[in-house]
């Protein structure tokens, strides 16, 4: 987190003071030498984060450290976000007192005690973001005093070692050990043999396997590599583990060493030459497993060296990432899947039973299967555990185990985790709290992809690479490079029947949530549901799963550090007496169906919220108040079918970017001042009536992505200047005449469509 957040806040404290400049207001006064003091320090720590993260999971006191950086830089966070709303109020009351003021001596005698108490009232406001930056220079000052014990390794000067060693593969395999995976043996043998391939039985053929961490890609390769029919097939075989990092002379010396040749060049193009000559007309089949790096000019030397080998040739890659088998060139990919429960429980059993009296392998075959269950089809699941089981002699310690998170069984998470932490440790800062953010949803949890997108934004994860970059792009950037990297699974679409548009959707495998929820298990925290309930004393984001008034009375969760509130399912719809006063850094809250009949002013103290689900509720009006969310970029009131307007100050959510208010029936009409909105992307009911001026409203709104709106009789599409919509990808226009739809009216004519 600290990784992602300190060159974050580097930035933003340079932006805000610049900010405050420009606005021609002063009201943190004082502090120019402390932001300067927390810039320099920060950018001391920045330096050894990247060695800091590499040892934390290794080293408590090294991870103890890092949550107090990480609480330094979230209150941080919260005074800059603090800071910019006061100059953004300043400003604008600036601007307001300046328009209503009158030339006349009585309203100058007039505005003077308002303005008087406007001053003595800010005095606090002053000191207590600057009270709070000389706090956090303390803090930096002694965060930095205890990084010394540690020794550090400055970014840039790391040796290239792994927490986390990759296991060296060889070709070998006992197949008496093999379940499950009969059919995708047959389908690869068949392209391997040039009996369904898409390249025939011309050229190399490169065949890529691709799956997550444990899914057996090199069982499959091993077993392939030793059939009889392609031991006949091929005049040389060569097996090569590369791992990361994909150091090209190793490999051209293992491939010539395999190939019974020597290899005693000290640079790689000689080595090259030589691979050439010894595969050059010959067919040969090479297998080069666990390739991690997508960096293609690694890559060409040997597609030149191997080019030339005889026809029906084949060189099989076994990788986790769809882009190594984009780079690689492959003419034939095929995605490895789950097991099925039974496959896994033999599996399991194999090694659970070893030793163990039939008579206790009776009893415990039920529990046993269940636990089978848990892997969901992933084989290195089925191995820990039945590791595990192995030393388990009572039916009550199956039954533990049964009842226990695979993430809160020690045994099982130092052999099963090493294996998906070398995926995640390839990744960037951004990513990895991405990843990990996931452990806030409950298991089997399905996910708009867009939505999950705009979480990641609101916690500020997404970060843009220049100014101006639109966020979702990066954010569906940081999705896909996740999803080739097998850290999603079942992305497919769906078609949302209420607003007749389809959407992504993902989820996320068990296994994977439960290395999310280990990696998160000081910072996630679940309040009902059986074996939920994490050990965090001091949460950052909270998931209701059920909930009762006496669970939120108890002392459990300190709501004012929370930066995500999430309900899930109808049991968890209880909402706690006087929430919205101690949810005091919230970014997101959802409560989606949660019976709210009303909505609390009180939810405009809220100043940090980013994300707003309120959908499918029973309240009739929102509070003016929701207008005062200055940072608000969701608001999602879908299917709140008894809302009859929307709030008359709604210009004032000035980086409001998505409202998504489809299934408002009752809602006939939409405020003047949503024209002053020229963020919104996306706007899922927009109401206009026929002899009215409503389309302008749209006029400025050029960043529109997504629009649908219900037309009542003729209107003029000119004023909507719908042409200059440059970015909109859907668009859905409703016409209807009173309760009915009706043909398309001559209206249509005089519109002229986005590009």
């Amino acid at each position: 987190m600290a990784e992602l957040f300190v060159p974050k806040i580097i930035g933003e404290l340079g932006d805000v003071a610049v900010k405050q400049f420009g606005a021609k207001v002063n009201l943190v006064m004082g502090v120019e030498e402390e932001v300067a003091n927390i810039s320099s320090k920060l950018a001391t720590i920045e330096k050894v984060l990247h060695d800091a993260e590499r040892r934390r999971l290794k080293d408590r006191s090294v991870g103890i450290w890092l949550e107090k950086l990480e609480d330094i830089t979230y209150e941080m966070d919260d005074v800059l976000d603090e800071w910019n709303f006061k100059i953004h109020g300043a400003k604008n009351k600036g601007t307001n007192q300046n328009a209503r003021m009158q030339p006349t001596l009585w309203n100058k005698v007039r505005s003077f005690i308002p303005s008087l108490c406007s001053c003595l009232k800010q005095v606090p406001v002053r000191s207590n973001v600057a009270q709070k930056i000389k706090k956090i220079n303390e803090q930096l000052e002694l965060t930095l005093e205890e990084a010394d014990q540690f020794k550090f390794i400055t970014s840039g000067v790391i040796p290239d070692s792994h927490d986390f060693q990759r296991i060296m593969t060889t070709s070998s395999i006992d197949e008496s050990e093999v379940y499950g995976r009969a059919a995708d043996m047959e389908k690869v043998l068949d392209q391997i043999l040039s009996k369904s391939s898409s390249q025939g039985r011309d050229g190399v053929q490169v065949i890529s396997v691709v799956g997550a961490g444990g899914s057996g890609k090199t069982t499959l390769a091993q077993l392939l590599f030793n059939n009889d029919e392609v031991q006949n097939h091929f005049e040389l075989r060569n097996w090569i583990c590369v791992s990361d990092p994909f150091d090209q002379k190793r490999v051209a010396k293992a491939i010539l060493e395999n190939a019974g040749k020597s290899s005693h060049d000290a640079e790689l193009d000689p080595l090259i030459r030589r691979i050439k000559e010894t595969f050059s007309g010959k067919r040969f089949l090479l297998v080069l497993d666990d390739v991690w790096t997508e960096d293609d000019s690694k890559w060409k030397p040997f597609q030149y060296a191997l080019k030339d080998g005889a026809p029906r040739s084949v060189i099989l890659v076994t990788t986790r990432s769809h882009r190594v088998a984009t780079v690689v060139g492959s003419t034939d990919t095929h995605g490895l899947g789950m097991i099925s429960h039974s496959d896994c429980w033999l599996i399991m059993q194999k090694i659970a039973f070893a030793r163990k009296s039939g008579d206790l392998c009776k009893k415990v075959e039920r529990i046993g299967q269940k636990i089978a269950e848990k892997c969901k089809g992933l084989p290195l699941a089925a191995k820990t555990m039945g590791s595990l089981l192995r030393f388990k002699d009572t039916v009550q310690q199956w039954q533990n185990v049964l009842d226990s998170e695979i993430w809160q069984l020690e045994e099982a998470a130092m052999d099963l985790f090493p294996h998906l932490y070398l995926s995640y440790n390839e990744l960037s800062p951004e990513l990895k709290r991405c990843f990990s953010y996931y452990a806030v949803f409950p298991k089997d949890h399905e996910i708009s992809v867009e939505e999950l997108i705009r979480l990641w934004i609101a916690q500020g994860y997404v970060r843009p690479r220049r100014r101006g970059e639109r966020l979702e792009l990066v954010g569906r950037e940081y999705f896909n490079n996740l999803a080739m990297r097998s850290f999603f699974q079942e992305i497919q679409n769906v078609e949302y029947y209420y607003e007749f548009r389809e959407y992504e959707q993902c989820k996320m495998h068990d296994i994977v949530h439960d290395f999310a929820q280990f990696l998160t298990k000081n910072e996630c925290h679940a309040l009902g549901g059986i074996g939920r309930n994490s050990s965090s004393e001091r949460p950052r984001h909270l998931t209701i799963l059920e909930g009762t008034e006496e669970m939120f009375s108890s002392r459990v969760v300190d709501f004012g550090r929370l930066r995500s509130y999430l309900t899930f399912s109808e049991i968890g719809r209880v909402v706690p007496q006087n929430l919205f006063c101690r949810l005091k850094c919230v970014r997101t809250l959802t409560f989606s169906d949660c019976e709210l009949a009303e909505i609390p002013a009180e939810i405009g103290r809220l100043i940090h919220l980013r994300h707003l689900d309120l959908s499918v509720n029973p309240f009739v009006t929102l509070p003016e108040a929701v207008c005062d969310l200055y940072y608000l970029e969701t608001l999602d009131i879908t299917l709140c079918r008894e809302l009859s307007c929307l709030p008359e100050r709604i210009e004032g959510l000035v980086h409001l970017r998505h409202l998504f208010n489809h299934g408002t029936s009752e809602l006939r009409q939409i405020p003047q001042g949503l024209e002053k909105l020229t963020s919104l992307c996306t706007l899922t009911r927009f109401i206009t009536r026929s002899n009215f001026d409503d389309l302008s409203i749209l006029k400025d709104l050029n960043q529109l992505e997504i629009l649908r709106v219900v037309i009542e009789g003729e209107v003029d599409f000119g004023n909507a200047e719908l042409e200059k919509k440059i970015n909109m990808r859907e668009m859905d226009l409703c016409f209807r005449l009173g309760a009915h739809f009706i043909e398309t009216p001559s209206c249509i004519e005089t519109m002229e469509p986005p590009p």
